[in-house]
């Protein structure tokens, strides 16, 4: 805007144009504050920014607020893969030990050793005699040493001869007496898979000969089953 009109001067020639203002001091001023304003700006977007920035980083590594806590982790699945099966009676099929297996319910099973061990008995009404086949399985973080504790202990025993299997799980055994003319059969059976231990006994006895060789291919048959049946982590 045009400063108003000022009377002719009437002593000494005009300096400056009448039509500046009588001052710069304030534009400058002004400009120095918006100059000011604008860096003061940067810098505090650049601040916000990098705070922001920190934190989506750190983010990256934390578990999500609402994620369970490692130890509650650990006590739902302890050793990973696999969990407690609720009915260990419904894990195993009898059958799979062959045409001489007898029939039978089995019973929820618990036995008290260093490391204990649950799962189903069954007594089997078979053509020519009683057998007992007992199913172990347990989920938890003594399997390596529930393994070796088996493995270490059958080849002890007067009689049985051990043998490393395959097919079954990461690592498994199998130990069997023969007695009575072979009319007399003992077997274990152990296999474990990450931390799930199954244990398979059988006890039978006969009016014939008990082939060790397809009995051991049968009771790994029956461990699969059991794997198979065990629920996943």
């Amino acid at each position: 805007m045009n400063a108003p009109h000022q009377p002719p001067y009437q002593g000494a020639p005009y300096t400056t144009s009448p039509y500046l203002p009588a001052s710069r001091s304030p534009r400058r001023r002004n400009v120095l504050g918006l100059v000011l304003g604008l860096v003061g700006g940067v810098i505090v977007l650049c601040l916000v920014l990098g705070a922001v920035l920190v934190l989506a980083d750190g983010n990256d590594d934390k578990p999500a607020t609402n994620s369970a806590s490692p130890a509650a982790t650990r006590a739902a699945n302890p050793g990973g893969g696999y969990k407690q099966p609720t009915d260990r009676c419904a894990l195993a099929d009898p059958s799979l030990l062959g045409p001489r297996a007898g029939t039978g319910a089995g019973e929820p099973l618990e036995e008290k050793t260093k490391y204990t061990l649950n799962g189903c008995e069954y007594s089997l009404s078979a053509a020519d005699g009683v057998q007992t086949l007992k199913v172990f399985a347990n989920v938890d973080d003594d399997t390596a040493a529930r393994y070796q504790e088996s493995s270490d202990a059958y080849p002890k025993i007067s009689g049985f001869n051990d043998e490393k299997v395959t097919g079954c799980g990461s690592q498994g055994f199998y130990s069997r007496r023969l007695s009575a003319g072979d009319k007399r059969i003992e077997a274990v059976l152990v296999c474990v898979e990450q931390n799930l231990y199954v244990e398979v006994r059988f006890n039978a006895g006969g009016t014939a000969p008990w082939d060790s060789d397809a009995m051991k291919t049968n009771m790994t048959a029956l461990v699969k089953g059991v794997m198979a049946k065990t629920p996943k982590a």
